[in-house]
């Protein structure tokens, strides 16, 4: 958890801000990290970040296209040494905050001003809610955070107040499948598979949203999310019949197609089979990106990883993912299962 003077300093820099550019992570954490930064100082862009593993050089044309004074950086655990030596040659600050076991360099820490909340470990979305505190917002924050598989303890306090919309489980994803909220969080995540136009249309309607039901509410302005919503989620269930029992331990996916949802499908499985080693596998070309959610997952991840050429990843002890190269998958896949037993 961050300090009190570490939320402080946070809450300095984006007050100094006039024209921030806010980098996120492309998932329900880093989106909502953002919309409360962008609601409490009322100004700044937003950028998902959809490249993998880093935040790479490629991204420093919107620093430069949108003006940026200041950078944000939001749940990404990754940040290449190029896209911050850019960003610094222009002077921009950088404001660096996350909740993973990330490895940054001396060199990098000098540079930037970072804040994790490792290893406790609370998300972003949590952190950001922490700087403001803004009660109105408590709705967003919670979609965050569950969505992140974390429950918040202000999330008792909203129950309270808002059954309609809420009702407090000590396993996150409990209230993501059980309550009005949650479906905002699958909503969001599956909004930013959408296209560039409709993911800053989402962006828009949260940034004006005032309640839950601002979401919920199919309208001109929702129908957009509520059918990419509706249609990801037929797609969703669908592909979870196809899910394969392996032994007693393991549950496998393997599936391919124009959209990736692994880590959805990995977290409605894991939830489903709470006592499994869950793989989901979404098949490329070239490469299968990989999604495991498991008591021992990113241990496993890193085992069975080692000494694969090409292959990336990480994340969370119990939820993290991956890129295989497809010539390894084979192998990959073998060394899963016998590590699993």
């Amino acid at each position: 958890m961050l300090t009190s003077k570490e939320l402080i300093e946070i809450r300095e820099h984006l007050e100094k801000a006039q024209n921030p550019v806010f980098f996120f992570d492309n998932d329900v954490d880093g989106l909502c990290s953002f919309i409360l930064l962008k609601k409490a100082i009322d100004r700044g862009k937003g950028v998902a970040i959809k490249s993998f593993p880093d935040l790479n050089e490629t991204y420093f044309r919107k620093v430069e296209e949108l003006n940026a004074d200041y950078v944000f950086i939001l749940d990404k655990p990754v940040v290449s040494e190029e896209f911050i030596n850019k960003v610094m040659e222009k002077n921009i600050p950088i404001v660096w905050i996350d909740h993973h076991n990330t490895e940054i360099s001396k060199e990098i820490k000098e540079k930037v001003y970072f804040y994790t909340s490792f290893p406790s470990g609370e998300p972003t979305t949590f952190i950001a809610q922490s700087i403001f505190n803004k009660k109105q917002d408590l709705w967003i924050a919670i979609v965050g955070c569950i969505g992140d598989h974390y429950s918040p303890d202000f999330g008792k306090e909203y129950a309270k107040e808002n059954p309609e919309f809420f009702k407090y489980h000590k396993d996150a994803f409990e209230s993501v499948y059980t309550t009005e909220l949650g479906k905002i969080s699958m909503m969001l995540n599956f909004g930013l598979k959408d296209t560039t136009t409709n993911v800053l249309e989402m962006i828009k309607l949260l940034s004006e949203a005032n309640s839950p039901t601002d979401v919920l509410e199919e309208n001109h302005k929702t129908r957009q999310l509520h059918y990419k919503y509706s249609k990801l989620m037929k797609q969703l269930h669908d592909l979870i019949k196809k899910a394969k029992r392996i032994g007693k331990k393991l549950v496998l996916l393997e599936y391919a197609g124009e959209t990736s949802m692994s880590s959805e499908i990995s977290n409605l499985l894991s939830f489903n089979n709470q006592d499994k080693f869950v793989l989901v596998i979404f098949k490329k070309q070239d490469v299968a990106n990989v999604s495991i959610r498991a008591k021992n997952a990113k241990e496993v991840l890193e085992k069975a990883m080692k000494g694969i050429l090409g292959a990336t990843g990480g994340g969370h002890d119990e939820a993290c993912g991956a890129r295989i190269p497809s010539s390894h998958l084979e192998d990959f896949k073998e060394r899963i299962e016998k590590l699993v037993g």
